[in-house]
């Protein structure tokens, strides 16, 4: 009788100790990451047409912190302080993000300066209205440079669907007459592998505007994307990218902008018309697989514009030592006639060296 009783005691023990082996351990209130980069950058310009230093030297220091709050709450800042040398030594503190985050059941929202990217183009965007500036000869930032945009934005996300309302203001930002208060609001779904967007709005002083972005990914090797934007006329991005086995990624772009004061660049008359432009960039990651290759990384690009024929050839190389510094040389090669857009530039070459340290 005794041993009966006893079996389901044991029972009841080892399935008490099977179930505190299984609790997982409780997640901390508080996780923090931080990070640091110095980077020293001298950037060299030949044949200059205007009186101007040939020589501009950059010293940047950006650091960057976060901290979140039992997945809840989260703060994260983000800094570039620069000096600079060129007619004279001066320095500047820019803030690239300072923002507050919220995030409660299928709501987030966040309140300060923040990047978004709503464009899916590479080089080119017409619908990342409240996206950095693009420059087509720099279009990943290298120097790390671009500052969000001060707003308050609330997300829901619901299975493959997601809204974004944006209301973002001019007050806080460094004067840029091309910064005015946007109200705007982004619907993301997934249709049958296609990742869509609508993005609608309106900019105090300024336009509506509506467009529709979309990226498909094809097989392992091909992306495909491209924006469609109204704003008093129609603004068209066609892309994609090709990565092979190798790891070497292929990317083209087309991009038709209408010659209006929000696509136009300032430095086109206004009697250009409407603009194309041209971009292809080929580059990879670690060269091979073999020591002494695999801390290069190697790029290559050529931006046109398609009416005057100017292009600006790009050249990009990056050694690592070790896992905190790297080097990199940076080069610019514009062309075309001297009214055309990147034929006025008014230097023959571009060369930029640097130095960067990372933790």
């Amino acid at each position: 009788m005794k041993r009966r009783l006893l079996i389901p005691v044991v029972f009841l023990l080892a399935c008490a100790g099977a179930s505190a082996q299984d609790v997982l351990p409780e997640e901390p209130r508080f996780d923090y990451r931080y990070a640091f980069a110095a980077v020293d950058d001298a950037t060299f310009c030949s044949a200059l047409r205007e009186p101007l230093p040939t020589v501009l030297n950059q010293l940047l220091l950006e650091p960057s912190f976060s901290l979140h709050y039992r997945n809840r709450w989260t703060f994260s800042s983000s800094l570039v302080g620069v000096a600079t040398t060129y007619n004279d030594t001066s320095s500047q503190l820019r803030v690239k993000e300072t923002y507050v985050g919220l995030s409660a059941g299928d709501f987030d929202f966040t309140l300060g300066r923040k990047i978004l990217r709503w464009g899916t183009g590479y080089a080119f965007t017409a619908a990342g209205v409240l996206d950095p500036p693009r420059a087509a000869t720099n279009p990943g930032d290298r120097l790390n440079l671009n500052e969000g945009r001060d707003l308050v934005k609330a997300d829901w996300v619901r299975g493959s669907q997601a809204l974004s309302l944006v209301w973002s203001s001019d007050a806080l930002a460094s004067p840029n007459p091309e910064l005015h208060n946007t109200a705007a609001f982004r619907y993301n779904v997934l249709v049958h592998g296609v990742d869509t967007s609508l993005i609608a709005g309106n900019e105090r002083g300024g336009d509506s505007f509506g467009g529709i972005t979309f990226t498909r990914v094809l097989g392992q090797a091909w992306e495909v994307h491209g924006e469609a934007v109204s704003r008093r006329q129609a603004a068209l991005l066609l892309g994609g990218k090709y990565t092979t086995r190798s790891g070497l990624a292929v990317i083209g772009e087309f991009y038709t902008p209408p010659n209006t004061p929000y696509f136009s660049d300032r430095g086109i008359p206004p009697c250009a018309g409407r603009q194309h432009y041209g971009f292809l960039s080929a580059g990879k990651s670690r060269l091979r697989e073999r020591p002494g290759w695999k801390q290069w990384d190697l790029s290559a690009s050529l931006v046109a514009n398609l009416n005057d024929h100017s292009y600006t050839a790009v050249f990009d190389t990056t050694r690592r030592f070790g896992n905190h510094w790297s080097s990199y040389l940076h080069l610019e090669r514009p062309a075309g006639s001297k009214r055309s857009e990147y034929g006025a530039v008014p230097y023959a070459t571009s060369s930029s060296i640097g130095i960067r340290f990372q933790l």
